[in-house]
């Protein structure tokens, strides 16, 4: 199938919003932090604005839920059922480890925090030209990721709704998440250190 060329005039006209607030449990708000991103698009033919970029999830504080001895394993069990797996296939012994890169620039660390993006949705017409990607980089220029690991399942659903997604696409998904310096883990988990973040990067460089 042909995609669609969306001309460059679409994209500069893109608009970008992205709100972070406490858990609404109260309980979990101290620790965990919703977010979310859209990218908008004004449709002259519809005469609306219209969402055609989302991202959202969760950053959780883990030191600070330690430091309160706070089981991690509980507490991502409390946010939602998909995190819980994660803790259960990646996280050993309630840790959260950034694992030392390939250049030894970085050592391997605990983690003080997770991001863990629940869904990264781009409509089928803005697809391949890095939207997504767009997103991402956003997402690490608005939260506080600095010594986070930033953890997705890297397994979409297809655009109708309660379908599982062809096996081509689930490929193509999982090489986007390649380029944008994620890897695989344990089952359909994909993780990424956040100290490889263009965003963090600056935030350092700057502190020098």
């Amino acid at each position: 199938m042909q995609e669609t060329i969306i001309p460059d005039t679409v994209f500069n006209s893109l608009e970008f919003e992205f709100s972070l607030k406490p858990h609404d449990d109260k309980a979990l708000g101290q620790y965990v932090l919703e977010f979310e991103g859209k990218a908008k698009h004004w449709d002259d033919e519809l005469a609306e604005e219209r969402t055609v970029g989302k991202i959202r999830g969760h950053r959780i504080d883990l030191s600070t839920a330690q430091y309160d001895q706070v089981s991690l394993h509980e507490l991502l069990d409390s946010v939602s059922s998909e995190l819980s797996d994660f803790a259960d296939a990646v996280m050993k012994d309630d840790r959260c480890i950034l694992p030392e890169t390939e250049n030894h620039l970085h050592q391997e660390k605990e983690c003080k925090c997770l991001v863990y993006i629940s869904e990264l949705i781009i409509d089928p017409g803005f697809r391949s030209h890095g939207l997504g990607s767009s997103l991402l980089q956003r997402m690490g220029g608005m939260i506080d990721v600095t010594d986070c690991l930033i953890a997705l399942k890297a397994f979409p659903l297809a655009d109708e709704l309660g379908k599982s997604a062809e096996p081509a696409y689930i490929a193509r998904v999982k090489r986007f998440y390649e380029r944008n310096g994620f890897q695989h883990t344990e089952g359909e988990f994909m993780v990424k250190d956040a100290r490889l973040c263009e965003a963090v990067k600056k935030r350092l460089a700057q502190s020098k």
